[in-house]
């Protein structure tokens, strides 16, 4: 096995999802001295050595999605400098109860980063993704938050089960079982937003890396952007032979010169989430919230509110 092949990552970003995580990947991969994999989530310590299997819609399409053998793991960072800091990003294992342990066996003395986000708020984005994505089938979000326990029961991809989501000191305290606290970052939605250049600084220290220049953001709000007719958005996200196809044959510019007007025809606005529910829903996370308050040190009284 070359050198090449036996490369681990030397940090992980273990969460959240729909927390800023694909700006802030995309943001550290232009870093000289930082190399992030593509794709950015294969997600192997939480299926190391066992092939994913989900039921629900697109509950096939996640599994392939996911990394489970660890030659094509370690291949992920083949192309890694010899002097680069290695990372990759899986936002599901944060609330992964295998993570944590297979992550501690393969790679002990990892730097380990967590985007949070307001639980709630994160758990809308999400079902927003998932519905312009044709892999919601439920007509709203209050339904889908109800049939949490059920999905997961069923074993549905962990993606569709959004309030076990936004359990942040649960997940945190799982992987500070097996990593010391120093070697945990945790960072903040709203700093990410507001205060980018602050945060990638910030980050960098973390890492033993210098700091960035001013940074060049990609944010790409997928759940702001709702279809009109679902049934044409899953044409187009399936993975039928002509998409297939397309994919292999044509360039990405001319993919999207063809997909972009149909995809401009296919949007509404995205319907804002009720208050009243949000603040009910929120109140599920208050034991979770209270916790990390004394776990992070960061006053969370605006999320609990």
């Amino acid at each position: 096995m070359t050198a090449s092949e036996r490369r681990f990552p030397d940090f992980l970003l273990i969460g959240a999802p729909k927390a800023g995580t694909t700006a802030f990947h995309r943001a550290l991969r232009r870093h000289p001295r930082l190399f992030l994999t593509a794709p950015k989530e294969p997600t192997f310590f939480s299926f190391a050595g066992a092939a994913p299997r989900f039921a629900g819609p697109g509950g096939e399409m996640y599994a392939r999605a996911y990394i489970h053998d660890e030659r094509a793991y370690r291949s992920l960072f083949a192309a890694c400098p010899p002097d680069a800091v290695a990372g990759e990003a899986s936002v599901m294992y944060l609330t992964c109860e295998r993570a944590p342990v297979a992550a501690a066996g393969s790679v002990p003395d990892a730097k380990l980063i967590a985007i949070l986000r307001h639980p709630v708020d994160r758990a809308y984005s999400n079902y927003l993704h998932l519905v312009r994505d044709g892999n919601e089938p439920c007509p709203d979000f209050e339904s889908a938050w109800n049939a949490d326990e059920r999905r997961h029961a069923e074993g549905w991809a962990p993606g569709t089960c959004y309030r076990r989501l936004g359990c942040y000191a649960a997940g945190l305290s799982r992987w500070l079982e097996h990593y010391p606290r120093e070697r945990l970052l945790v960072l903040w939605y709203e700093d990410w937003c507001a205060r980018p250049a602050e945060v990638l600084r910030e980050t960098c220290r973390f890492l033993g890396v210098d700091p960035m220049g001013e940074p060049i953001l990609e944010r790409d709000t997928v759940s702001a952007r709702q279809p009109r007719w679902s049934w044409l958005q899953r044409r187009m996200a399936a993975d039928s032979q002509v998409r297939c196809w397309a994919q292999r044959v044509l360039p990405l510019a001319l993919r999207d010169a063809i997909t972009a007007p149909i995809r401009a025809l296919n949007q509404r606005p995205v319907p804002p989430l009720d208050p009243q529910t949000r603040a009910r829903m929120a109140a599920a996370y208050r034991d979770d919230l209270n916790q990390l308050e004394a776990l992070t040190g960061r006053d969370l009284s605006a999320w609990k509110s």
